[in-house]
């Protein structure tokens, strides 16, 4: 077989027969050792067209051999590993034109990060040994790089995005081998700290961090393509996101990859008593920074935390606050060395910043730090828990599926308490081994709630659908529009199935339309949060739209989630449309307004359940009864014989009952008496049984009979009938 050297669109390419192909029971792309007469070449190989005597090879990755072979073998590297640091020397081999012309810059100019990122994109994804050499003659590379020494060093690796690099000439090359098993001793401790600064990203921000960093890195990388294009690089970057969630952290960690000094704003320190004080502070932090970065010759970052506070809206600011947004406004405009110095906000009130700012060329980008999701949150446990000692019974999918609406500090801090939790239990055992267990993050759910929804957040007792007598065809409903979309998240999306907008409940009072909604928001995992016309209507004009709106908001922040309208009729009830609405409740139809724009408006409210309960679906808006907004209109109706029969083992489940009690018999006397009945049934029985005799053991059948005669059913048969028409008629 003879190797012919060639050149193919992608690197490190060979191609031999579809037979030697199948013979050598490769897959595709597979890395193969082929070795002929001088080198030995590494190469992805794949079948093509073309004769069995023949071999094309992109000689790209060579390496001298030892035992020089009289005819071409083509291998297959059965094993390999990821390469977590490799030693690179590199020879500039073209004149200063072609570097620039390939490179994008001249190499013995280019700065640590210029050179370590254009090595990066040459190795990126390739297999190496120790001594291997990547460069290819036929295309006249630019740069010949020898890879001097690998670890692991027990064969081929492949470099990776996380493998770190180091640069080094020819003359450190022996440096580097005297260190070689220190390395590895470090190297065996902790893998994880291996990696280079750069490629360690804050968890569960990985998106933000490659954003920014590409803002601040860019300049400074490609400082010779963005000149020759004649553009300008960007001046100032505003980040947003709800509180907690990492933004000032992602900046200290952007500034320490890009070895970037940084200059923290803060509002508490810039305004002073005196007028003219606050912009000459400001003035002076930017002058600071500037100067920085042209006499130090790197990177700069001026940071101005919450700078809602500093730069509110001017049309409802003071006239201080007014002259610092001018002040702002003409320091962002007048930014000089625009490669060094780059600006960045944050804030968790982007709509409160004054509009001004938020146009190009003062904040350019403007970057949304949203709150962690599953995935993300699962490996935030995961990177708090490396250095806690912690038991089997840790489950991080459970602890992801439990923290909805938590965001990394409400993380960090669950994380804290569950380890103080798990101190002070150890002191109280007497153990000599502290770790931390399931257990201790349970009861750290206690002391830290999700910060999404603070000040929203209902506390609902713990329900489970056993609590519920009879409804199964409701229970099932609700199931289906619940939980399957949460569980079965797949199929939905396989399907194209989109979850209900909104579920109405509604039927007679007293049939558990209440305790069903605290089951699904005990047994969904979803966040809960509930509006009621007591704390939703206020004096103020606007303040009850506004409760709607910012409830709609927390619960799209902490999605999936449920907003649960109890009694909706008082809250949105059906519009007056005769004599030009004068005669209705004005606030009650902006409310309505709001709502059915909340529910299904132009802004989208994904994974956002909103289920209502009525017991006069009449006075209903039509509106809201439409698909889009109620999807479903489940009726809950009284208790069956069945149903009843149930309930009442439910609600004297804790009772001691005589022998001559019959629940069934109980329950054929009940008919028309809904599940608050039944309840009030039993209690009624137990009281009659205390006051007959103080030191009463158990309830009998006469007790029962007693209570139903002063206890009648609370709807009728005809009130029954109503509920039973369709809402929509």
């Amino acid at each position: 077989m003879k190797l012919i050297s060639t050149c193919f669109d992608k690197p490190a390419i060979a191609k031999v027969s579809h037979e030697r192909f199948k013979a050598l029971k490769v897959s595709l792309n597979d890395w193969v050792r082929i070795q002929d007469a001088y080198q030995i070449n590494f190469c992805r190989l794949q079948p093509a067209v073309m004769s069995n005597e023949y071999l094309l090879c992109d000689c790209l990755i060579t390496k001298s051999s030892s035992e020089p072979s009289a005819e071409t073998t083509i291998t297959p590297v059965d094993s390999y590993r990821a390469a977590l640091r490799v030693t690179i020397d590199v020879e500039v081999q073209d004149t200063t034109v072609k570097q620039l012309r390939d490179l994008g810059f001249i190499y013995n100019q280019g700065t640590t990060l210029q050179k370590l990122d254009c090595v990066r994109n040459i190795l990126d994804g390739l297999l190496v040994e120790a001594q291997s050499i990547v460069h290819n003659e036929l295309k006249s590379s630019t740069l010949k790089l020898t890879v001097v020494s690998v670890y692991p060093d027990n064969g081929p690796v492949v470099i990776t995005r996380g493998t770190r690099i180091i640069l080094t000439d020819s003359a450190d090359t022996g440096k580097e081998s005297s260190v070689n098993d220190l390395v590895k001793s470090l190297g065996s401790l902790n893998l994880a700290k291996t990696g280079s600064e750069q490629s360690q990203k804050p968890t569960g921000l990985e998106k933000a961090y490659e954003s920014l960093f590409e803002m601040v890195s860019y300049p400074l990388l490609y400082k010779d393509w963005i000149d020759s294009l004649g553009i300008e690089c960007p001046k100032g970057i505003l980040l947003y996101g709800p509180p907690g969630v990492g933004k000032t952290f992602l900046v200290s960690s952007i500034a320490k990859a890009c070895h970037a000094k940084m200059f923290v704003i803060q509002g508490a320190e810039v305004y002073g008593p005196y007028l003219g004080e606050s912009e000459e502070k400001l003035r002076a932090k930017f002058k600071e920074a500037q100067e920085w970065g042209v006499n130090q010759n790197e990177p700069v970052i001026l940071f101005i935390d919450e700078i809602d506070a500093l730069t509110p809206h001017r049309n409802q600011a003071q006239s201080h606050e007014n002259r610092v947004v001018a002040q702002l406004l003409t320091l962002m405009d007048g930014i000089h060395s625009r490669g060094r110095l780059i600006v960045v906000a944050a804030t968790n009130r982007p709509n409160s910043v004054d509009p001004a700012l938020r146009r190009p060329g003062r904040f350019d980008r403007e970057i949304s730090l949203d709150a962690p999701d599953v995935s993300a949150r699962r490996s935030l446990f995961s990177t708090q828990l490396k250095k806690m000692p912690t038991d089997d019974s840790i489950d991080l999918d459970a602890l992801a599926a439990m923290t909805n609406g938590y965001v990394a500090a409400d993380i960090a801090s669950l994380c804290r308490e569950a380890a103080t939790h798990a101190v002070q239990r150890t002191k109280v055992h007497y153990t000599s081994e502290v770790f931390v267990c399931m257990a201790d993050f349970k009861a750290s759910f206690s002391i830290v709630g999700p910060s999404l929804q603070r000040g929203f957040q209902v506390q609902v007792e713990k329900t489970t659908w056993n609590d519920i007598g009879g409804l199964e065809d409701v229970k099932k409903r609700l199931k289906q529009a619940v939980e399957w979309p949460i569980l079965h998240k797949a199929s939905f999306l396989r399907l194209g199935l989109k979850p209900p907008r909104g579920i109405l409940l509604y039927g007679p009072p007293g049939c558990s339309k209440t305790t069903l909604v605290k089951v699904i928001a005990s047994s969904s995992g979803a966040a809960f949060l509930s509006i009621n016309g007591a704390q939703l209507y206020s004096p103020y004009v606007g303040d009850s739209e506004a409760v709607v709106r910012a409830t709609f908001q927390k619960a799209r922040s902490s999605a999936p989630a449920i907003i649960f309208l109890d009694e909706t009729e008082a809250i949105v009830g059906k519009r007056n449309m005769g004599s030009g609405g004068s005669s209705g409740d004005s606030v009650q139809e902006r409310v309505l307004s709001t709502l059915l724009n909340e529910m299904d408006g132009v802004e989208t409210a994904e994974s956002v359940l909103v289920v209502g309960a009525t017991n006069r679906p009449d006075m209903l808006d039509a509106a809201l009864l439409r698909p889009g907004r109620f999807d479903q209109l489940v009726y809950v109706p009284p208790p069956d014989f069945e149903a009843r029969c149930e309930i009442l083992r439910i609600h004297t489940r804790h009772m001691p009952l005589a022998d001559d009690v019959d629940l069934q018999v109980i329950a054929q006397m009940t008919d028309l008496y809904t599940g608050a009945d039944l309840c009030n049934v039993c209690r009624e029985a137990a009281m009659i049984a205390l006051r007959s005799l103080q030191t009463a053991t158990n309830v009998n059948m006469s007790h029962f009979e007693e209570s139903l005669a002063t206890i009648p059913p609370s709807i009728s048969a005809e009130e029954l009938n109503s509920y039973e028409r369709d809402p929509h008629s």
